[in-house]
């Protein structure tokens, strides 16, 4: 290579490698923004992701399908269990108590080393044991039960902690927008009593009383952004996901045509109909109906401890050892037998006894704990109902704040352009509102989630 070609290589490297740098950064940025941002989810998508994702629906899907095995391996019991034996065996008595087996045990055989195989097949089942296999196979059928309907509960209950969540993200953005609304007033108004007072129309505390209303809602402003921060964490961690999952709520349109028409949807039910719904679609009865039916048989199993079992067992066995010739017959050297057991048992401590009393007093303390369910729910449907009675009422409440607060505000700000009231009228005028404005969020999302709450307890929410 000459050095003319060697100079022309450098600089062609030193032009093109800073291209290079800039075409990897330009598509890095590209990627940056090709990259999109989370879609919006709404409260069905997080519900439905939850169920997936939760770690308590996984648990209780494997609570299910440990069941379905105990079920199969109640079942199986009404099948024969087959054996393959095998045994090889070294002894200087092998030889020995092969030949006395051969020859009827009347000669002695011959003392040496000698290596023994035996291989067999064995069969074993019950012919009958008093029911004991029903009851076993009955018991793993509503123990199947319990856990379905305990699954179920526990999917109501994590509907109903995602839609709480996710209602309170939505409030938490609404209170921050109303916040940054009521922030931007006020620093409006320190800004205007500061001209004011370099045209020597108020005085230097008039521009403190603003500074302290403006630090005030600026305070209030990051309480509610950090709210905001620890329910958008909280929302992702109940559905199942790190959280420091970014997921981004779809937009309420619902709160805005509250604002526009002062109505919201209405649970129109009275108590005692919520009772009766509860009564109809709690899975904890069907839960506690299918606790007692398992306990029951619990209870049969261990009364028929008591009782005696019928076996039969076949057998057949095949034995070979180093004294095998061409000269014995093969039967010589293979058996087989069918054996009927019954054991009846007599004593065993006391165990079966206890084992009978425990099963009884725990069947009664269950139907006690049933007893009782009726009267709890009933107790906790009246107080969701009695809650989102009260938000009902709060909303009414609220609304009317807001309007009287926007009117006074309007009044005493119009009054203040005119010089008729001072500043300070004007900044109790603007908490006033801002006050209102953030009842009303709060208490409309309050509303949505003792919706929520009622229906859980009636066994309807999912």
């Amino acid at each position: 290579m000459t050095r003319y070609n060697m100079c022309l290589v450098i600089i062609c490297a030193v032009l093109i490698c800073p291209l290079v740098g800039v075409l990897d950064t330009t598509a890095e940025i590209q990627d940056e923004q090709e990259a999109d941002p989370p879609e919006p989810l709404t409260l069905e998508q997080c519900i439905q992701l939850a169920v997936e994702e939760s770690s308590d629906m996984r648990n209780a899907a494997i609570d299910s399908a440990l069941q379905e095995l105990r079920i199969k391996n109640a079942r199986a019991l009404y099948y024969p269990e087959l054996f393959l034996n095998g045994r090889y065996l070294v002894s200087d008595r092998s030889n020995q108590i092969f030949d006395q087996r051969l020859l009827g045990g009347d000669q002695e055989g011959s003392v040496s080393i000698g290596h023994n195989y035996d291989a067999g097949v064995t069969a074993r089942y019950t012919l009958w044991d008093h029911g004991q296999r029903r009851a076993n196979f009955a018991r793993a059928k509503e123990s199947l039960n319990v856990t379905e309907r305990r699954n179920r509960r526990i999917k109501q209950n994590l509907i109903f902690d995602v839609t709480q969540a996710y209602y309170n993200v939505l409030k938490t953005q609404a209170l921050v927008k109303v916040d940054k609304e009521v922030l931007a007033r006020s620093r409006e108004n320190r800004e205007r009593v500061e001209d004011f007072v370099k045209a020597g129309v108020q005085i230097e505390a008039d521009i403190a009383t603003a500074q302290v209303r403006e630090a005030n809602d600026e305070l209030n402003l990051l309480n509610d952004e950090n709210e905001l921060e620890i329910a958008m964490a909280n929302l992702p961690r109940i559905m199942g996901l790190d959280p420091g999952t970014l997921i981004t709520v779809a937009e309420d349109t619902t709160y805005q045509l509250y604002r526009e028409n002062g109505k919201v949807e209405l649970i129109e039910i009275s108590l005692q109909e919520a009772i009766e719904r509860a009564n109809e679609n709690r899975p904890e009865f069907e839960e506690a109906k299918a606790r007692i039916k398992q306990l029951e048989s619990d209870l049969a199993l261990a009364k028929l401890g008591r009782w005696p079992r019928l076996n039969a067992e076949s057998s057949y066995e095949l034995s070979i050892d180093d004294s095998v010739d061409e000269s014995r017959n093969f039967n010589d050297f293979q058996n087989w037998n069918i054996t009927a057991t019954l054991n009846f048992p007599i004593f065993d401590g006391g165990v079966t006894k206890r084992r009978t009393q425990e099963a009884t007093l725990t069947l009664e303390q269950e139907r006690e704990t049933a007893g009782d369910l009726e009267r709890s729910i009933a107790l906790e449907v009246r107080q969701a109902y009695l809650s989102l009675k009260r938000a009902e009422r709060a909303l009414e409440i609220t609304d009317t704040q807001v309007r009287n607060a926007e009117l006074s505000l309007e009044v005493t700000r119009g009054r203040y352009e005119q010089e008729l009231a001072i500043l300070l009228e004007l900044l109790d005028a603007q908490t006033e509102f801002a006050g209102a404005l953030t009842n009303q969020v709060r208490a409309f999302y309050d509303y949505k989630i003792a919706q929520a709450a009622l229906q859980r307890a009636m066994g309807v929410l999912g």
